[in-house]
């Protein structure tokens, strides 16, 4: 850029001192840290652009990002604060102005726009060009390929063109800013643009390959009967914290939706909308009344329809929130889900609601009776769970 004139005298443009700063981030992470990566993976020496062929690669730029944050004295005197010093946490700003974290954002994105832009780089006959992913990753892709033709009209389903990388990259790419999205990146290239969208934040919910399949399968029909049940504001903080709450919510209805909502929604706060991901469970509750489901309100987010048709059966209504409240505390918040989620397992719900309803428990005070003897019933499925399981 030339300089200007102002009156005579030349004025030089001022420094984007941001711009710069990206700028040298860039090159520290193609040259000196790319460098330590390949001593580290001899292999990647193989590759004509290691970088290139790492960046484009989610599953090889997911583990180099580990390899980073496992052998970090390897890179220790490239991450230094302001003062020279090396930083340890990454939260806390380099010389760049940037934090680790940050940096690691950065780099997410660009393998986003890397890997979108092989993928959707369309061959001589007009179709994708197919990308290496993990064979046991192949599945899952196809699968997910096959739910969005079906479920999703055919305008929005994603084409082989060139615009297709940055339309997909324009969609997701500010949403983008941790290392375990990298994994899901492929996952997320065969969701169609509306979708990603609408979704906005909500993007961030999806964990794992499974769950992005769940999305695609809830079909743009599931997606506009909830928009139509919905708020405008509970439509948004839906897709932001629960996405797959859509089908749920879909299922329901508008009339049974609106009595949950009602009820529940105020007790349960965000997690309402976990609840509603399962319509088994939904199908469960939809059978209860308001007072026992307003006991189960700390945990209905969590438990599956087994669990609720069993406590609801087995359980005075005030005493519900004891048997889970002092199961979650001593199986601990896995096993908990482990027995009496979704799926659950069926025996072990029995055995445990039967259990309890079998207690004589002291009439004036059954409450802080069945708190006192519970941890005894949870504590010996935990020192044998064959033998619980066998009646021992």
């Amino acid at each position: 850029m030339a300089a200007a004139k102002t009156g005579g005298a030349t004025q030089t443009p001022p420094v984007d001192k941001d711009a710069e700063n990206r700028k040298a981030i860039v090159r520290a992470i193609r040259g000196p840290v790319m460098e330590r990566v390949v001593k580290l993976i001899p292999a990647l020496s193989g590759y004509p652009d290691p970088f290139k062929s790492v960046v484009s690669n989610p599953d090889l730029l997911y583990a180099c990002i580990q390899l980073f944050r496992k052998e970090r004295g390897e890179f220790q005197d490239l991450v230094v604060g302001m003062d020279g010093q090396p930083v340890l946490t990454d939260d806390y700003p380099l010389l760049c102005n940037r934090t680790v974290d940050q940096i690691i954002a950065m780099v997410v994105r660009s393998g986003c726009k890397a890997y979108s832009e092989l993928r959707w780089k369309a061959d001589d006959d007009g179709a994708a060009k197919s990308v290496v992913v993990k064979p046991e990753a192949r599945g899952l892709l196809d699968k997910l390929r096959e739910l969005v033709k079906g479920k999703w009209t055919e305008a929005e389903q994603p084409k082989a063109a060139p615009s297709q990388a940055d339309k997909f990259y324009q969609a997701i790419n500010e949403h983008l800013n941790y290392d375990w999205q990298v994994p899901l990146i492929p996952y997320f290239a065969e969701l169609p643009l509306k979708l990603l969208t609408e979704l906005g934040s909500g993007c961030t919910q999806l964990r794992n390959p499974e769950a992005i399949a769940q999305l695609a399968d809830i079909g743009r029909h599931n997606m506009e009967q909830a928009r139509k049940i919905l708020s405008d504001g509970m439509m948004r903080e839906m897709l932001d914290t629960q996405p797959l709450a859509a089908k749920g919510v879909a299922f329901l209805g508008k009339e049974t939706y609106d009595f949950l909502h009602a009820t529940m929604y105020e007790k349960m706060g965000e997690n309402f909308w976990e609840m509603c991901v399962d319509c088994d469970r939904l199908e469960a509750i939809e059978e209860q009344n308001a007072k026992d489901l307003e006991q189960m309100a700390s945990h209905l987010h969590i438990i599956g329809p087994e669990t609720i048709n069993g406590i609801v059966k087995f359980m005075q209504f005030n005493l519900i929130p004891v048997f889970l409240n002092v199961a979650s505390e001593r199986l601990g918040e896995d096993k908990f889900a482990q027995i009496f989620g979704v799926p659950g397992n069926k025996k072990l719900v029995k055995m445990f609601c039967e259990k309890t309803h079998s207690y004589k428990l002291d009439v004036d005070d059954p409450v802080t009776d069945l708190t006192n003897r519970l941890p005894d019933l949870f504590n010996a499925y935990l020192r044998s769970p064959a033998d619980f399981e066998k009646g021992l």
